[in-house]
């Protein structure tokens, strides 16, 4: 009994139809094509490392939201050092504007850092540490920020 040799046999062809020669590999019982180094994995729960791009590239590698929430959270305690450090240089009658903007300023960052991190940790993309970061400090500033702004507008009475 002989072993066919026609081009129906995959074990016998030299290519798959339709791809250059040196795109083929024999694997197990066949020929399969190489993966090109932009083809993406989509399997459920694939790792990060199978995303295209090269190391250092922005191209399907970190979690960018997440950095954006880290950035903002830097940008918030920045501002409180500033408030902090220079609300005693400023005049009396302007204090309570100052501390007015600074509160507004102070809840507007937190918040956004706040939701930037729960977006950030939401996202199945790794690192998450930056979103997780972002969210704490966001959300820790709102809530100071926010309980600040309604005991001053009690104080106002005096």
């Amino acid at each position: 009994m002989t072993e066919p040799t026609g081009p129906e046999t995959p074990a016998r062809r030299s290519e798959e139809p339709g791809l250059p020669a040196d795109d083929a590999t024999r694997h197990g019982r066949g020929l399969r094509r190489r993966r090109d180094r932009d083809e993406t994995d989509l399997a459920p729960g694939a790792a990060d490392t199978d995303l295209p791009g090269e190391k250092g590239t922005a191209t399907g590698r970190g979690n960018p939201v997440a950095w954006t929430a880290l950035l903002v959270a830097v940008v918030l305690t920045v501002w409180q050092a500033v408030y902090a450090l220079s609300v005693e240089r400023v005049a009396a009658p302007d204090q309570d504007l100052y501390t007015s903007v600074s509160l507004f300023v102070t809840l507007i960052l937190g918040l956004a850092a706040a939701v930037l991190g729960l977006v950030g940790i939401s996202q199945r993309r790794r690192p998450r540490w930056p979103a997780l970061a972002g969210l704490a400090v966001g959300l820790n500033a709102f809530i100071v920020a926010a309980f600040s702004w309604i005991g001053g507008l009690m104080n106002t009475g005096a």
